[in-house]
């Protein structure tokens, strides 16, 4: 700030005094030393110091550098080359550098103004300086990047004269004018991605969607007034692990920083649920009790009562609606993978022995454990488990990008559906079935009466947050008709961001937990999801080969490891073990990822707790871990699809699109609720209840990786960014190197 500052000042003075010939002589050194220390802006972003996303970040110091280094310098510096008696630069030159230099200038001091000031605490942010942050941009972007392009531009001459960019003085010999216009060529595209993006983040942080009204399930209201998921959270880790460690809990109370300390925590509860299944047990049942007890449901008329009081319900105001498919049921079914690889684009469809035969690379290379393998090879030699039609599954969040739906139908499965109530899903969801051999049953608003089209799809659906305990009255009212009293599996699908993500998994929770009430535990089976990004007790053979494939890690990872390690980046994955209290060991994995944040890591605990204690009741439990996949939830982020396409580089990692994370984890379902010898089935000895979450894991190579997921991310996203800006970067590096070894000519 106090850099760009003095730059701008003395700008002033120039420009006032009415010579603006002395510009570089004035500015050179100063501008060179602010514009080059930007590049621990992306050492910044990279280790997450600052939440600036390292897209907007590398090409932006990148591109800067090269106008300041490689050509302001040669435009001020050199002779002409038609006149060397005289300097290259006119008048008009200077001017070029001046729009270039200002509007650099007030951008800078703008940002850093808001970023130290937001650092400190976000409400002392004055709304002048926010609202500059966030549109100066639209008249400094064009200014500065016209300034930028005419400097580059002006350098031809000298390059087409043989002079190159120098740090200083009068060479010969340069890189062709080609690589002026290919660095030209990079603003095409790169000044459209940061003019959208930051006219995304202007509507998002200017104009923010209104806070609807509290209803249904919402956090609690606070000691100062608010609902805070900070505070409420604090107090649901605390209170899970009072009852085993009071000293974890009081850390747990006590944290000021809990948006980037919560992950020691959640750890920390895992840890302490390891030391023996009475204390894992104990940490559940406290986490979702206090869960219940303190969460709010505000009522239709406005009335606040607790969730745990909401959930005594029995009565909801909902018909029931049947529509079977047409299809006849297939005389075999079987499950295709669409296979397509997220590193090189090839795309298979994957059955039979050809499926078996890529299940055994992956088991191979350790992106899925050896169970999971035998698991989906299994389901592969059983074809009589993939007829659903005597089968009958609940699905809370239907629609969701990564539940089971569109599986289960081809299947010709019996699918009791629960989504909004939004014409356009019922018209997906039941036209969808219709063309099948499955059926769905699903609440309504009025009774079914044969209605068709846009009549029925606007009678269909319900909304859990706001309905969940008449969802559950009329769940436990219904499965009985439509099932029979043969098992049910439950799934819980529903995904929405941020703090909405804990209270709709509260609500399905509720569903579940009704269920299991009304229609025994031995007649219900869960099934829920596992993210690789968390916490969780695995096998000694992933720690073992995590271990292994750090030790024969590529040299430049090793390297840079030696630097990023103290940083918290690039850590090891493999953790020392741990022991239960009767002497065994157990291994572990931290997979948390702060960026997803602690809501995130609350909402997956409370499935995990709720898993815990239904299998101890004797439910089965299918809930297993699905690799990281790229939905469009995920790579909407930017960052996130960005690491995405840089996590090949670590072995065993590789991400996988939704279709295939769709069917291998309906695979492993149908094994779990299928298979006598899975780990799901409540009869299946553990060591500890939380072993569950790691059998028969579709990691991704999560467990096996040499570091932690947790740690590679800004790594991966910057091994996709210089694939990306490959040809800027090589501009640069050329250019600059060549610069320095003619100054070094020079010198001799």
């Amino acid at each position: 700030l106090v850099g760009w500052s003095f730059i701008l000042m003395t700008i002033v003075k120039i420009v006032a005094a009415g010579d603006v010939t002395v510009l570089w002589k004035e500015l050179e050194m100063p501008l060179k030393y602010v514009q080059t220390a930007a590049v621990m802006e992306i050492l910044h972003a990279l280790i997450g110091l600052v939440r600036s996303p390292i897209s907007r970040t590398v090409p932006q110091v990148f591109s800067r550098l090269a106008i300041v280094w490689c050509f302001m310098d040669p435009m001020f510096t050199h002779k002409s080359p038609t006149n060397p008696k005289e300097m290259f630069a006119s008048e008009t030159h200077y001017w070029f550098g001046i729009m270039t230099m200002t509007a650099w200038c007030f951008a800078e001091i703008i940002r850093y103004t808001f970023y130290g000031l937001n650092s400190i605490d976000p409400k002392l942010v004055p709304f002048p300086v926010l609202f500059l942050r966030y549109s100066a941009f639209l008249i400094l972007y064009p200014i500065g990047v016209s300034g930028e392009i005419l400097c580059a531009y002006t350098n031809k001459p000298l390059l087409e004269a043989g002079q190159c960019a120098s740090l200083g003085g009068h060479v010969t010999s340069c890189p062709s004018v080609t690589w002026l216009y290919a660095f030209l060529a990079c603003y095409i595209p790169g000044l459209p991605f940061l003019y959208l993006a930051m006219l995304g983040e202007r509507k998002k942080r200017l104009y923010p969607k209104p806070v609807p009204k509290p209803a249904g399930i919402v956090f609690p209201i606070t000691k100062k007034g608010d609902r805070s998921t900070t505070a409420t959270a604090k107090e649901v880790f605390a209170a899970a692990m009072e009852g085993v460690d009071k000293e974890a809990a009081l850390k747990a109370r006590k944290e000021k920083n809990w948006r980037f300390g919560y992950n020691k925590h959640v750890m920390k509860s895992m840890v302490l649920g390891a030391k023996s299944e009475e204390a894992a047990l104990k940490i559940a049942k406290a986490g979702l009790d206090k869960m219940y007890a303190e969460f709010d449901f505000i009522k239709e008329d406005g009335s606040t009562i607790k969730l745990v009081e909401a959930a005594k319900n029995k009565k909801h105001p909902f018909h029931t609606g049947t529509i079977k498919g047409s299809r006849p049921k297939a005389a075999k079914p079987e499950i295709i993978v669409p296979y397509k690889c997220y590193n090189t684009g090839e795309y298979k469809e994957l059955k039979g022995q050809a499926l078996i035969d890529i299940v055994e690379q992956w088991v191979d290379w350790g992106t899925i454990e050896p169970d999971c393998g035998e698991a989906i090879k299994d389901v592969v030699r059983n074809p009589a488990w993939s007829d659903l039609s005597g089968q009958y599954f609940v699905i809370l969040g239907c629609t969701s990008a990564m539940g089971p739906f569109l599986l289960l139908k081809e299947l010709g499965a019996n699918i009791i559906a629960v989504d909004l109530d939004r014409p356009g899903i019922w018209k997906k969801i039941i036209e969808t079935v219709q063309d099948s051999s499955a059926s769905v049953t699903f609440p309504m608003k009025a009774k079914y009466a044969n209605q068709i089209g846009e009549e029925l799809y606007t009678l269909c659906g319900c909304n859990l947050m706001t309905q969940a305990p008449e969802i559950a009255a009329w769940l436990s009212d219904t499965v009985p008709v439509v099932c029979k009293g043969k098992p049910v599996t439950v799934g819980g699908y529903a995904y929405l961001d941020g703090e909405l993500h804990v209270r709709v998994n509260l609500a399905c929770d509720l569903c579940m937990a009704a269920l299991i009430s009304s229609y025994g535990a031995k007649n219900v089976r869960l099934a829920n999801l596992c993210t690789p990004t968390d916490c969780y007790l695995i096998p000694e053979a992933a720690n073992a080969a995590a271990r292994t494939n750090l030790e024969q890690a590529p040299v430049w990872q090793k390297v840079l490891a030696m630097f990023l390690g103290p940083l918290g980046r690039m850590t090891p994955n493999a953790l020392k073990p741990i022991k239960t209290d009767k002497g065994e060991t157990i291994h572990l994995m931290d997979g948390l990822v702060l960026a997803q944040g602690p809501n995130y890591a609350m909402a997956k605990r409370l499935q995990q707790w709720r898993a815990v204690l239904a299998r101890a009741e004797g439910c089965t439990v299918s809930i297993n871990i699905a690799p990281a996949t790229a939905t469009i939830s995920v790579v909407s982020n930017k960052q996130f699809a960005a690491a995405y396409g840089g996590m090949h580089v670590f072995k065993p990692m590789e991400i996988f699109y939704q279709e295939v994370s769709n069917a291998v984890m309906g695979m492993l379902m149908i094994y779990d609720i299928s298979s006598p010898k899975s780990a799901a089935q409540p009869t299946y000895k553990l060591t500890n209840p939380q072993q569950i979450f790691s059998q028969n894991a579709f990691h991704g190579g999560a467990m096996r990786c040499l570091y932690k997921f947790t740690s590679i991310g800004e790594v991966a996203a910057l091994v996709n960014y210089m694939s990306q800006y490959s040809i800027l970067i090589f501009v640069v590096v050329t250019v600059t190197m060549s610069a320095v070894a003619a100054r070094l000519v020079d010198k001799m």
